[in-house]
Order: C-alpha cells, then sequence, then structure tokens
C-alpha cells in the first residue's frame, strides 16, 4: 500500500464495529498522527456534491435522496446491512475510489515524512491489508460491541447484523500485527493507545 521510507510511519486501523477505533485514532493524533478515516471519505462520495450520489441513487432507488442532494446514509444503511447481496453491490461502487485515495493518501505521508493513521473498518474484508508498516485491530468481546450499540439507539436484532456484516472479531485479530482490546474504562483504553504508538514510532525511527 505505501512506498518505504526509514522516515515516515504508515499504519492501518481496524477492528469491529463499536471497538473504539475512532477513540484510538484521536489519541494518536493528540500524539502528532496524521489520521485518514475511510468512514470518512465514503461520506464525502456520497454527500451533497459527491461524486458518487448519483451512481448510488441508481443502484439503490431515488427515495434515498435527501433535500440537500446528497445520500440518506440512514437509510441507506438499513438497506444494505439487511441484505448482503445489497452490501456487496455497494462495496463494489466506493471500494475502488476509497482505495485510490488512500493510495495517494499513503504517498504523500511518506513525500513529508510524517507518521500516517489510516482508519479502515472493513481492512481485510475489502481487501487493503497489503504493505502498511503495521495493521493495529482494536477489539472487544461480542457482549460489549452489542452493549456499545444497542445504547446508540440500535436495536439488539440491528446490532446483532452489522457486527455479523463484519468479518469475525477473532480472525481480524489473527491477521493484525498489534492487537488493543477494549472492554474497559476510556483511561484504559487511552494508556494502552499510548504505549502502543510509543512502541511503533520508536521502531520505525
Amino acid at each position: 500500500m505505501k512506498p518505504q521510507s526509514s522516515a515516515s510511519l504508515c499504519i492501518a486501523l481496524t477492528g469491529g464495529i463499536a471497538c473504539g477505533k475512532s477513540t484510538v485514532a484521536e489519541i494518536w493524533r493528540r500524539e502528532g498522527a496524521c489520521i485518514l478515516d475511510t468512514d470518512e471519505l465514503a461520506h464525502q462520495l456520497i454527500e451533497p456534491g459527491g461524486e458518487y450520489v448519483e451512481s448510488v441513487l441508481r443502484e439503490f432507488g431515488a427515495h434515498l435522496r435527501t433535500p440537500q442532494g446528497g445520500v440518506d446514509r440512514q437509510q441507506l444503511g438499513a438497506q444494505v446491512f439487511a441484505d448482503p447481496a445489497a452490501r456487496a453491490r455497494l462495496n463494489a461502487l466506493l471500494h475502488p475510489p476509497i482505495k485510490a485515495r488512500v493510495r495517494a493518501w499513503c504517498e504523500s505521508v511518506c513525500q513529508q515524512h510524517l507518521k500516517g493513521v489510516c482508519v479502515i473498518p472493513l481492512l481485510f474484508e475489502a481487501g487493503m491489508d497489503g504493505e502498511w508498516d503495521a495493521v493495529v485491530c482494536v477489539a472487544a468481546t461480542l457482549e460489549t460491541m452489542r452493549a456499545r450499540l444497542t445504547a446508540r439507539g440500535l436495536k439488539p436484532a440491528e446490532a446483532d447484523a452489522r457486527i455479523a456484516s463484519q468479518m469475525p472479531i477473532a480472525e481480524k485479530k489473527a491477521r493484525a500485527t498489534h492487537i488493543i482490546e477494549n472492554d474497559g474504562t476510556l483511561a484504559e483504553l487511552t494508556a494502552k493507545s499510548l504505549a502502543l504508538w510509543k512502541n511503533l514510532v520508536e521502531k520505525g525511527n
């Protein structure tokens, strides 16, 4: 995924849904990391003026168009998480431009000798686990993930569908180079994240 540069660092940050990936990324941002979030890239593609608004509406229905001219992400999410075939069609549309943007970002990180972290929830599912300096998986138990999702307002069946739509967390952990377990407090997650960041930066220099 990245050209090699001894002064730069390009890390893929993945994990299960509701495991704390965004929190870890923010902790590392405060430590000087340059962050790219592929979920945000996907949102940009289907927000008003986004390059893939019309493609998604053609594929999934004009009823998803918002008054502002983008795609209703909540309705789209409900539609694709209930239908694996629909989810595969959406991924086939959005993954190629996201991969291209990630590749360009990695090149920029290396050219500028930065410490970069790319948050990619579907890293393995999308086949984006190529040449990274490290692949970090943020993990939690199924019970923790389910509790966090229902606390966000999802029904238990909806939470289970979101969890089931991703690769099992055990498999993600097995394929990662580093793991952060996040079933405890924010203070515990912060301590683990800072310790790992220090280790990664020292190894990268």
